[in-house]
């Protein structure tokens, strides 16, 4: 049949926390257009450069969309190699030319997991416009046309009583916490999932590189 496409967005906040300055990580993960599970975290480091945030953001994204495709090959779904996406073009640049950029040495290698997947040929990333990046919503307050667009795209949806009443759940747009996950260290990735829901935002064509996986 058709293959299944897995992709995630990920995103992350510069040192938006006015206590320690650490920054936020968020992602979202689709499979055939279709959230599958989304998350917002503080990061463990205080990074040094916005190309640092966003580079552990992408490498902690890396285990979830890894899982999803690992749960795609268990169901025996075609897919091709699971898409990375991120808005910052130094941290994809450091992904897959790593001796160019002495100047990223610092960072600790447990957050360059990202980069051997990538050589692995299990995972490929792709830089894509801000405008298209939904992970946005999930690391620091937006103003409220973009709040809405991104969170339309996700289909956060009104809320059945037990009535059978309809109350709209309205995010309030200064804030993500109603739809992003707090606390990493005791969230994992299943329990972020949400039901399958189709996004609006038109996602980015997959690299010409991506090679179909049917094993």
């Amino acid at each position: 049949g058709t293959a299944a496409n897995v992709r995630c967005y990920s995103d992350a906040d510069y040192a938006n926390d006015s206590v320690d300055r650490r920054s936020i990580s968020g992602y979202v993960n689709t499979l055939d257009g279709n959230v599958m599970s989304y998350a917002s975290r503080k990061q463990a480091i205080n990074a040094l450069s916005t190309c640092e945030v966003e580079y552990v953001a992408l490498s902690e994204a890396t285990k979830d969309v890894l899982w999803l495709a690992g749960l795609c090959e268990e169901l025996a779904w075609k897919h091709p190699v699971p898409l990375l996406l991120g808005d910052n073009e130094g941290a994809i640049s450091l992904t897959t030319k790593p001796g160019k950029h002495s100047k990223s040495k610092h960072i600790d290698n447990n957050y360059h997991m990202v980069r051997s997947n990538v050589e692995l040929k299990l995972l490929t990333t792709q830089h894509i416009g801000t405008e298209q990046m939904i992970a946005d919503i999930m690391t620091k307050p937006l103003a409220v046309v973009k709040f809405t667009r991104f969170r339309k795209a996700m289909k956060v949806l009104p809320v059945v009583t037990s009535d059978d009443a309809m109350i709209t759940t309205e995010p309030a747009a200064s804030t993500t916490a109603a739809i992003a996950v707090a606390d990493s260290e005791t969230a994992s990735p299943t329990t972020t999932a949400t039901a399958a829901v189709t996004l609006e935002v038109a996602p980015p064509p997959i690299a010409a590189t991506a090679a179909a996986r049917t094993d």
